[in-house]
């Protein structure tokens, strides 16, 4: 028996506002796009927006992995997720330890042995070797921190989004945020904290100005 999946309005309204497009199942999604309509609300349900938020951003913001949104990576990390909540909690970090991993060779390998293992655990398996490098071991975290705590601003305030209306790298967009320096506004048409342009380009100025001073 087919199991019905209780859809919530709250998703694709989330997907719009994190860039991620959601196609019908019978075509081929590309980067920022996904088919997997009936994931994003299971997990939401079960989990809620937040953990979903989280979750998408986690593939959406970080390099490279915008093109994996599918069932098997999107219930791999929220297995994660739940099973390692402090790895999530570490904010940036999390967002730089996923630009490491080769989520293409990662989907490929357990693709590859997925006779032995579901693909869904085969991904989060692999997630968990790379994952607790980073995150288990002191002298190999990606995180910045402040007075020995990590900065977890990133996830708050949704990098790619600020990065690309402020027209910056993403990375610069990660260092200003974790140096507190991007006063924030309601952008217009979505729920994405952001940065005031003219705010941030004046703080820019007033640095630049004083360093040549000095």
């Amino acid at each position: 028996m087919k199991t019905t999946v209780i859809r919530s309005p709250r998703v694709p309204k989330l997907c719009a506002e994190l860039g991620l497009e959601i196609l019908p199942t019978n075509r081929l999604p590309g980067p920022g796009q996904t088919t997997a309509s009936s994931t994003l609300h299971a997990i939401c349900r079960t989990h809620g927006e937040e953990h979903l938020t989280l979750l998408l951003r986690t593939l959406l913001e970080t390099e490279g992995n915008s093109g994996h949104v599918n069932e098997f990576t999107l219930y791999a990390i929220s297995d994660i997720m739940l099973a390692h909540p402090e790895w999530p909690e570490k904010g940036l970090a999390w967002l730089e330890a996923f630009d490491r991993v080769d989520l293409g060779d990662v989907r490929a390998q357990a693709r590859a042995n997925r006779a032995a293992v579901p693909q869904r655990f085969g991904i989060a398996s692999a997630l968990h070797r790379e994952l607790a490098i980073l995150f288990d071991n002191p002298n190999s975290s990606p995180s910045r921190t402040e007075d020995g705590v990590a900065i977890e601003n990133d996830l708050i305030y949704g990098t790619r989004a600020i990065a690309a209306f402020l027209e910056i790298p993403i990375q610069r967009c990660r260092e200003l945020i974790a140096e507190g320096n991007l006063p924030t506004f309601q952008m217009p048409g979505a729920t994405t904290r952001c940065a005031r342009k003219s705010a941030l380009n004046a703080h820019w100025q007033a640095l630049d100005e004083a360093a040549k001073a000095a």
